[in-house]
């Protein structure tokens, strides 16, 4: 079964429990929800930290052992108030006794792991497809506003948009897109059309990503729209992982299997895409009208 844990409430369970008079670092955070690869979601979710007796985010701090920066209207300086209170000595910016402080046992279950986990689970279908018309096509993206995702699905035959608005509960954390936009992703698709993402399906470290995982939820055809190649292996305009092909360079953008069709299928319908819809990236329309839906109605 995959779950989608709330990665906010993980994080602020993990600093929680940083004892007074220690500090760990952004990495130690990361590794303790499951994957290095978040540090840097770390540090935004530490900067947003609104509960700041609760959860201390002032005892966490850089790798190297110095302080780091600090969200609060004196900055640094109230960062080391704050230390020194405790018993953590700084020199020269950079914390005394560093490894002898380092707290790193905590409690958990390392949430993006058992995720990422419970994810080897999918197995494409690649006949869904032959089931679709293919002018049958609904487009999807999500802009946000603080930790709300604004999601507009753009039905191509009719020209119908429609929204879904719901807090994420996840920053962005690379590989782990569907983390943060899955649940707004699963309310728009459509079992009866073929559901363009912005997002990558198979063009992924896994061959697992928001387009993949959200057509296997759903069983829905799915594919994936990315406007930059993170990962893979390019020939010509075909996109290659571990030597398997699951992706097109189209225009400007990188479109790969998410799920429910092969690479032949997407070499056809790519080819059906580009003779309809001349703009690019494909999700330019449903990406205007969530940014017009969060500029005007959201943003007030």
């Amino acid at each position: 079964m995959i779950e989608i844990p709330n990665i906010y409430d993980e994080f602020k369970k993990l600093v929680s429990q940083i004892p007074e008079g220690m500090i760990t670092t952004y990495g130690d955070i990361a590794l303790a929800l499951g994957d290095v690869i978040a540090s840097r979601a770390v540090g935004e979710m530490l900067s947003e930290n609104d509960d700041p007796i609760n959860i201390p985010c002032h005892r966490v701090v850089k790798t190297d052992g110095s302080i780091g920066g600090f969200t609060h209207p004196n900055g640094v300086k109230e960062k080391l108030k704050r230390l020194e209170a405790e018993g953590i000595k700084v020199s020269n910016g950079k914390i005394d006794n560093f490894e002898k402080i380092r707290f790193r046992d905590f409690r958990t279950d390392f949430p993006l792991s058992k995720f990422r986990d419970s994810l080897k689970i999918i197995k494409n279908d690649e006949e869904l497809i032959n089931k679709l018309d293919f002018s049958e096509i609904n487009i999807i993206d999500v802009s946000y506003i603080n930790r709300i995702g604004i999601g507009a699905a753009y039905d191509y035959v009719d020209g119908k948009i429609e929204f879904k608005i719901k807090p994420i509960k996840s920053p962005y954390i690379p590989n782990y897109l569907f983390l943060r936009e899955g649940e707004i992703i699963l309310y728009l698709i459509r079992n009866d059309k073929i559901n363009i993402i912005d997002g990558n399906g198979m063009i992924h470290r896994d061959k697992r990503g928001l387009a993949t995982v959200a057509g296997y939820l759903k069983n829905s055809v799915t594919i994936g729209v990315a406007k930059k190649l993170l990962t893979g292996d390019l020939t010509g305009r075909t996109i290659y992982i571990e030597g398997e092909p699951v992706g097109l360079i189209s225009n400007k953008s990188y479109i790969s299997i998410g799920f429910g069709l092969g690479f032949p299928q997407l070499v056809y319908f790519e080819k059906f895409l580009r003779s309809k819809i001349t703009y690019d990236p494909i999700t330019k329309i449903p990406d205007i009208f969530s940014r017009r839906y969060r500029d005007a109605i959201l943003s007030n």
